[in-house]
């Protein structure tokens, strides 16, 4: 069975605190990554699109080289986003 995974906005790089994408996401927004697309509540497309082949990455493997301290941080295309992804641990 594959590990879930904690999308979390740690930053967000914008005046009004609030994304310019699709979205209009907030900091501290929570989302875990399963097999399906990232619930509670959606995400940005092109920000799931960048952040997707780490998760999935991630998903799939007890470590990944690019894993710093138990999680990556990954910035959405349009660069005001900050997404840190972290196993859940069960």
């Amino acid at each position: 069975m594959p590990d879930e995974i904690k999308c979390e906005i740690i930053e967000l790089h914008t005046k009004t605190g609030v994304c310019i994408g699709s979205a209009k996401c907030q900091k501290g927004e929570t989302y875990i990554l399963t097999g399906r697309t990232p619930e509670p509540v959606g995400m940005c497309g092109r920000a799931y699109a960048a952040i997707h082949p780490m998760g999935f990455s991630m998903r799939w493997s007890e470590k990944m080289p690019f894993e710093k301290d138990g999680h990556v941080d990954v910035t959405c295309p349009d660069g005001c986003v900050v997404y840190r992804l972290s196993r859940i641990k069960r």
